[in-house]
């Protein structure tokens, strides 16, 4: 092999490293920011921690765990091009989202406003994937 080629591969490994690095760091920041505590700064409302613990990561359509860290298990393993989905599965998790007005189906009565938590965080991904992008540079 030619100079050239040994350098355009190694050039092409850095920069697949550097790409797979800021898609595994932005993906750990955005969902770290959605279970970011509104005591700490953040939109989700915590009182038992429930909510924060119904989290369940899946990568390309498989569980990969589940529970308040387990986007940490899932951005570790991300490629770009994988499919990963975040979400959390308490009852009232959708509620506490977009905000709900009305009575449910079980008789109570709610007038309550989203605190958009999930959609707070994911406005912020062009951001974080370049702040993520230029440090890895």
């Amino acid at each position: 092999m030619t100079t050239f080629t040994v350098q355009m591969q190694a050039f092409r490994d850095k920069t697949k490293a550097q790409m797979r690095a800021a898609l595994s760091a932005s993906v750990q920041d955005v969902i770290s920011e959605a279970q970011r505590p509104e005591a700490q700064g953040g939109r989700m409302p915590v009182d038992t921690g429930f909510l924060r613990g119904s989290l369940v990561s899946e990568l390309n359509g498989a569980k990969v765990a589940e529970g308040p860290d387990s986007y940490t298990l899932a951005a570790a393993q991300i490629e770009p091009g994988d499919v990963a989905r975040f979400g959390w599965t308490a009852e009232y998790a959708r509620r506490l989202e977009l905000g709900f007005v009305g009575t449910d189906s079980k008789g109570r009565t709610y007038n309550q406003s989203g605190r958009h938590f999930v959609e707070g965080a994911a406005a912020q991904w062009p951001a974080i994937v370049e702040r993520n992008a230029a440090r890895l540079k």
